[in-house]
């Protein structure tokens, strides 16, 4: 069993977990899914999924409202098969071929921040990306010193 973790902004009145209908990747795109193909980016680990939104923030911007939640998959996912992690076009046409065949609900890609590390990809096509359970969202707090601005020499 395979454990997906979700870290994402809580606006008032938006779900926390996106149902069927989820539309955020698909109008923005992302490393895996080019705009207009539907797919929900989780991480193996809570840490991992900080670390995918710290990455693209400004050191000034310190998150707020963030919750998480996790999912248990029944199976550990496959690997996703593409030519190269740092060649975008190749990592989006591999996830919407991935999607579009939505014969898994989902499948395993390495994280570009750290890539001996692995974001869990689910398909909102698949028949039974309904069923997944979600836990209760929980306040996630970032802590202050992963925006110190202040260089230091170690």
């Amino acid at each position: 069993m395979r454990r997906g973790a979700r870290a994402a902004a809580h606006y008032s009145g938006a779900p926390v977990i996106p149902d069927r209908r989820y539309s955020g990747p698909m109008e923005a795109g992302g490393r895996w899914n080019p705009i207009g193909t539907p797919m929900l980016c989780t991480a193996q680990h809570l840490s991992l999924a900080c670390v995918e939104i710290l990455v693209h923030l400004d050191e000034s911007e310190l998150p707020r409202d963030y919750v998480w939640s996790s999912t248990d998959l029944r199976e550990i996912p496959e690997f996703l098969q593409f030519k190269d992690l740092n060649h975008v076009w190749s990592c989006q046409l591999a996830g919407h071929w991935w999607v579009q065949t939505a014969g898994q609900l989902a499948i395993q890609v390495p994280s570009v921040v750290i890539p001996e590390e692995f974001n869990i990809l689910l398909n909102p096509l698949h028949p039974h990306y309904a069923q997944l359970v979600w836990s209760d969202p929980r306040r996630l707090r970032f802590d202050p010193r992963l925006f110190n601005s202040e260089p230091r020499t170690l």
